[in-house]
């Protein structure tokens, strides 16, 4: 793969790293891995301190736009596809800002290979790269709130705001216009695409009659594992911003009349949360909401807690059970989207019908079982461990994939 002995030139594109979730951890936690292979560069229209600093540390050049562009969160610019707009004619303000070294316009002279992170304003950036340039697309989903997935529309509480009818119908012309970027890759003569989990990839088949790979996230464990044992608390864990997508007031009803506190990390709208208060209130459930929490802390508490627990509807990888793993903790998750990726259920957690209160009442009593605790963590420590998640692992399978691209 290398090329008169020197690495390839890499370029990755993310639109925005502003919110900073998991989609923009797991590129910078890759990052140091990454450059092992390729010469890195990174465009973005939006940067994030924390980007900025593994950068630097690593000697890696930021492209970033002046002024950052922003994603439009109103229900109008959603029907207009406003952002989506914006962010091109973002791309190729931020393409014409000099010609000098220094610059976007320069890096994509030397570019070997294109390496796009989807999320808001990613794909708009096909607008400024040259067909000549080999691109991959690594699809973490494809817009589910366009496509069909009407969880995305329901309010905290799974009730739609409006008939779903009227949603798809109000929601065509940016459905209409996403369709079409990501046809306009597909199209290019050297794109490939990949999701980030086995459904993901038969998603993306679905929605965009892409033949797709698999590109698994990244799971450090060496940064979560402890040898420290805890006596297991009457509380468990949900992490992830409060949503219906994300199924936190499921996990608040499931918990009925059992004594268990449900501790989210992630925060949300503050009207998302005070309802899930009153619904928790209502029911006799503990109900408590964690600060931002640095990465010590997080693995204090999850360390400590009976079980991570998530009834997230399809969600597309889930990281969290693999971090549980490492931590020691069982993961007890919905038996759905990409969850089983990493947990067979009854050897390295649960997984459970949404529906059936019964079977997650009995799965917790197992997971405060020390045996079980054990058993589990191990072997789902040795799934992460076959599937390569580790940052070699997954800088290895992304040489893989690019190396065919640019031969």
């Amino acid at each position: 793969m290398e090329r008169t002995g020197e690495r390839p030139i890499l370029l990755i594109i993310k639109g925005s790293f502003a919110q900073f979730g998991g989609a923009e951890r797991d590129i910078v936690r890759q990052l140091e891995a990454w450059r092992e292979f390729f010469d890195l560069r990174i465009a973005t229209l939006n940067t994030h301190p924390e980007l900025e600093k593994e950068a630097d540390r690593l000697e890696i050049p930021v492209f970033s736009a002046d002024p950052p562009w922003e994603e439009s969160t109103s229900a109008l610019s959603r029907m207009l596809a406003s952002s989506s707009k914006s962010s091109t004619k973002a791309w190729k303000k931020f393409l014409t800002l000099g010609s000098g070294p220094d610059t976007l316009h320069h890096a994509l002279e030397s570019v070997d290979v294109v390496h796009l992170v989807t999320g808001s304003g990613s794909l708009e950036a096909v607008s400024i790269l040259p067909e000549k340039i080999p691109m991959h697309v690594h699809m973490l989903e494809p817009n589910r709130g366009l496509h069909g997935e009407t969880v995305l529309w329901a309010k905290i509480n799974g009730k739609q705001p409006r008939p779903v009818g009227l949603t798809r119908l109000l929601l065509t012309i940016p459905r209409r216009r996403d369709l079409k970027l990501v046809n306009e890759i597909a199209l290019r003569p050297n794109a490939v695409f990949s999701g980030n989990s086995n459904y993901i990839q038969r998603r993306i088949k679905e929605v965009h009659k892409i033949d797709a790979g698999v590109l698994l996230p990244c799971v450090d464990l060496a940064k979560w594992s402890s040898e420290e044992q805890n006596t297991p608390g009457d509380y468990v864990v949900s992490i992830g911003q409060a949503s219906w997508v994300k199924g936190t007031w499921e996990c608040i009803s499931m918990l009925e009349n059992t004594g268990i506190k449900l501790i989210h990390v992630g925060g949300g709208n503050q009207n998302d949360l005070s309802q899930l208060q009153e619904h928790a209130t209502k029911l006799g459930v503990g109900f408590e909401i964690s600060p931002r929490l640095d990465h010590e802390s997080l693995v204090t508490l999850l360390r400590s807690s009976l079980s991570v627990i998530s009834m997230a509807h399809k969600e597309p990888f889930g990281l969290t059970p693999a971090e549980a793993h490492a931590v020691g903790t069982p993961a007890l998750m919905v038996n759905e989207g990409g969850f089983p990726t990493t947990i067979i259920d009854g050897e390295s957690g649960r997984l459970l019908p949404r529906d059936d209160y019964n079977a997650w009442h009995s799965a917790l009593k197992e997971a405060a079982v020390v045996e079980n605790r054990m058993k589990w963590s191990e072997r789902g420590r040795g799934i992460v461990g076959e599937l390569a998640l580790d940052p070699k692992g997954r800088a290895l399978a992304l040489r893989q994939i690019l190396e065919k691209l640019i031969q």
